[in-house]
């Protein structure tokens, strides 16, 4: 059961040496990724914490998110397909696209109301991503199901829809990484606000799992432990400053 992020006992925070957070919705305000959400992450480095960016977008975006976020320098992109490196060639950490069966499962489930791919498309390797265009999480679930029918995985984010012949999992290539810099899976928080962070929230698989107030509206599979009273960029300020208050 998730519980108040106030209420989440100090030596579990302490513990925590590494960040792995969704973007859209999680570290944005309408929208953008704010000044004050800046300054706590500014803080938050000086006093050792590494932040791993993790999102449903493509890789051009993540790599210049990677490049010139202050103190970003590695982010995952289509929920765990894709690791970016600036200067270095992107990693893909999932098996080759399917290209032309995944836009035929896309064209056999949308019904009346075809789904839009959106404008990153070209910049894709590892899912096929389209536009909500204000579905309801009913409506994508339904999409789900359909899909899941052609053997297709298909999730959502609170901004797009994504096909894949593969399982998404944001928490499995998190913890790739996290080897890679030497952090173990107890020392990593995670944070999202969306039905395509549930990898980062799987039980027993982090230190701390967390997820921003919007949460709270979600039916979810894999819940995350604790929840933020505020929402999208404000929530992730709280957990940075509660995260401070703990050193």
């Amino acid at each position: 059961m998730t519980q108040p992020l106030s209420s989440l006992p100090r030596p579990q925070l302490t513990a925590i040496r590494m960040l792995a957070t969704d973007i859209d919705g999680t570290m944005t305000v309408a929208g953008r990724i704010a000044l004050p959400v800046l300054r706590a992450w500014e803080r938050a480095h000086d006093a050792g914490l590494r932040v791993l960016l993790v999102t449903g977008r493509s890789s051009g975006e993540a790599l210049g998110l990677a490049r010139y976020l202050p103190h970003a320098t590695w982010a995952i992109a289509e929920n765990g397909a894709r690791l970016l490196i600036p200067d270095e060639p992107p990693e893909l950490l999932v098996p080759p696209r399917p290209t032309e069966h995944l836009h035929d499962v896309a064209q056999q489930i949308a019904g009346k109301k075809a789904l839009r791919p959106t404008a990153d498309a070209f910049a894709r390797e590892g899912d096929l991503a389209f536009e909500r265009d204000g579905r309801t999480d009913a409506e994508v679930a339904e999409l789900q199901r359909r899909a899941a029918v052609q053997g297709v995985e298909l999730i959502w984010s609170s901004v797009h829809i994504h096909l894949s012949a593969h399982v998404p999992d944001k928490g499995e290539a998190v913890l790739k990484i996290a080897a890679r810099w030497g952090v173990a899976a107890h020392e990593i928080a995670t944070i999202g606000d969306s039905h395509n962070d549930e990898g980062l929230w799987r039980a027993n698989r982090f230190g701390v799992t967390v997820g921003t107030a919007e949460t709270a509206r979600l039916q979810l599979r894999h819940a995350p432990d604790w929840r933020t009273d505020a929402v999208g960029g404000l929530g992730w300020c709280e957990f940075i400053e509660a995260w401070l208050a703990a050193r």
